[in-house]
């Protein structure tokens, strides 16, 4: 009998060894598992360590990686205020777009959680949709009137508006015009996507004519431009020399032989030019200027509404010929190897202009 029970006891025992091992039955005596570290980019972002934000980035970290709360990297920078480490996450790659479980965006947690507009405003130059809302159905208006710092000023009614219009998916918002206090032209000839017969090409920004646009700014040679956005300059033509007569003859010629506008000649057209990228990869280009502040040199950051330019006429039969007539600042919008307004008709173009610079940039009526 004694031996029945031994043996018994032992196949009990075997069992319950077994059962623990092979995670049947909790084990008494085993040790908590230790947590799964914290992933460094999510570590500084938590200590609000924006150097160390920085060096995890230069480091390829994983900026899908989800905190415990089901949030990514710029998720987290948004709750947290941090647009030096938002703006580094975008310029990494960050995707501005993406919704967590609740609905919820970087904008949206932006405008609920940021100490001043910097940071939403950041966003919405990166391209974020304001039209987004959440799973309660609430959208940017509801966060912005729940965060003190944002209900009134300038942000304020720039989100009514985009809050009640269509938005174009793959363009930024928040832009300001790059002449100051002036809407675009009223006339589609001056805007993207215009044919250019002279050259057999289109044409690929917005021109601002003095007489054509509204506003309180006369546009004459020398009228300060100013950057649509924060950026870094990644182009300034500070030793531009303006072509002759006869090598202007000559492209112009060779556009009309290939019956098309090459790049290089389209780049000679364009004159004295400042490029400038923002926060999403988006790229300016501020053309036929006369002159180009010293600051404003490759490699520097420029603030939104910053001068970075004068108008002027560079690269245009004026400019060759040594006036200064017809002066006016050209100005594109590039995502990649696209401009705003390629391809699109001009009342497209249009609303495609409020959207990005705001209704007030918009004439009162526009025609061909």
């Amino acid at each position: 009998m004694v031996r029945v029970a031994l043996i018994a006891l032992f196949v009990l025992v075997a069992a319950t060894v077994a059962a623990w091992r092979f995670d049947v039955l909790p084990n008494p005596f085993a040790r908590e598992p230790a947590p799964p570290p914290v992933p460094a980019l999510l570590a500084a972002l938590a200590s609000d360590d924006e150097a160390a934000v920085a060096s995890a980035l230069e480091a390829g970290a994983d900026l899908a990686v989800l905190d415990g709360e089901g949030r990514p990297p710029l998720h987290v920078a948004a709750m947290r205020g941090l647009s030096d480490a938002a703006g580094a996450l975008i310029g990494a790659g960050a995707d501005v777009q993406w919704a967590a479980a609740d609905g919820t965006t970087a904008l949206l947690l932006a405008l609920r959680h940021a100490p001043d507009a910097r940071l939403p405003l950041l966003l919405l130059n990166a391209g974020a949709d304001p039209t987004v809302v959440d799973a309660q159905g609430e959208g940017i208006m509801a966060y912005a009137n729940a965060n003190p710092a944002l209900r009134q000023g300038g942000l304020a009614s720039r989100l009514r508006e985009l809050a009640e219009a269509d938005f174009v998916r793959g363009w930024p918002s928040g832009y300001v015009p790059p002449v100051p206090d002036a809407t675009i032209s009223s006339r589609a000839s001056h805007w993207p996507n215009a044919w250019r017969a002279y050259r057999n090409g289109t044409h690929e920004g917005f021109d601002f004519y003095d007489g054509a646009v509204s506003g309180t700014t006369s546009i004459t040679y020398g009228t300060p431009i100013v950057s649509v956005a924060d950026g870094v300059v990644v182009r300034a033509d500070h030793d531009y020399r303006e072509m002759d007569q006869a090598t202007y003859d000559a492209i112009i010629a060779e556009a009309n032989r290939v019956m098309s506008t090459p790049e290089e000649i389209l780049d000679q057209l364009r004159g004295r030019q400042v490029w400038i990228e923002h926060a999403g990869g988006f790229v300016t280009r501020y053309a036929h200027l006369s002159d180009i502040p010293d600051g404003v040199t490759e490699g520097a950051p420029v603030a939104q509404g910053q001068v970075i330019g004068l108008t002027g006429n560079s690269g245009t039969i004026d400019g060759v010929e040594g006036t200064e007539n017809d002066p006016h600042p050209h100005v594109e919008i590039w995502r990649g190897s696209t401009y705003l307004g390629q391809g699109l008709e001009p009342a497209e173009i249009f609303a495609l202009a409020g959207q990005v610079f705001g209704q007030r940039a918009l004439p009162p009526r526009w025609g061909p």
